[in-house]
């Protein structure tokens, strides 16, 4: 009896480790956005929000979601592609220099301009800011104010993304020595969007953009000819084709 009772309680363990064997958590392999690289069994956690790995009875390590780039179950390829800057929720900076392409009777051909943003990302694909820069048009010069609105769409090492900045201006002419008295020199609507890509580094990215631009100006000023001061008021609608470079953090 007592042989019999050995060999069942024996058998009962051999089945249980079985059993525990056959439910044994997978074996998974993390890499974290900062290039790091965790391997564990997943386990269910607590938390919300969060991935929690065993790697033997005494040690796990708990992930938060926000931090892991990929999890590769079972075999991991032989190449992970390098780290690379992943916009996260928070404060975001852009600075550009731009080529302004067009021509006006009155305005240059190519000019240049130079904008900061800064906003609030409310995730890697979509930020919104304030923005301020300084167009050069030529015998016309603006200083924009406005709200801007960017998206990215993928988190991949170049990723495509788009842009468009509303607000209103202010505006000067740049020629001082050509004797006109000028009443108003008035700035007015300022639009620009576009698309472009942003090349991620691996703690900020490099932007490559395409748009289009308009602004619009209000100038009051006295003529002078022969027979006398002639007044005019000029409305300026100024269009023109941009090509941008930048950097972001």
């Amino acid at each position: 009896m007592k042989t019999f009772t050995l060999f069942l309680i024996g058998v009962l363990i051999s089945f249980s480790t079985i059993l525990c064997a056959q439910e044994k958590a997978p074996l998974v392999t993390v890499y974290l956005k900062n290039g790091q690289k965790v391997e564990g069994h997943m386990q269910m956690s607590i938390h919300e929000g969060y991935v929690t790995l065993e790697h033997d009875s005494l040690s796990r390590t708990q992930l938060a979601f926000r931090e892991i780039k990929k999890i590769y179950f079972g075999e991991v390829p032989e190449a992970e592609p390098e780290p690379h800057f992943v916009r996260e929720p928070g404060f975001f900076h852009i600075t550009e220099l731009g080529l302004q392409i067009g021509s006006n009777d009155y305005e240059a051909n190519g000019t240049l301009s130079i904008h900061t943003i800064n906003g609030y990302a409310f995730s890697p694909y979509l930020m919104t800011g304030l923005g301020v820069g300084f167009d050069h048009f030529g015998s016309v010069s603006t200083l924009p104010v406005y709200a801007s609105l960017r998206g990215v769409l993928t988190d991949r090492k170049v990723s495509p993304f788009y842009f468009g900045n509303i607000g209103g201006s202010l505006a000067w002419n740049n020629d001082h020595n050509s004797g006109i008295d000028y009443q108003r020199t008035r700035g007015g609507i300022f639009l620009h969007g576009g698309l472009g890509y942003q090349i991620n580094m691996d703690r900020s990215g490099l932007l490559l953009a395409a748009g289009y631009k308009i602004q619009k100006t209000d100038f009051a000023y006295d003529f002078p000819g022969w027979n006398g001061d002639t007044h005019i008021e000029e409305k300026r609608t100024i269009r023109r084709l941009t090509l941008t470079i930048g950097y972001t953090f």
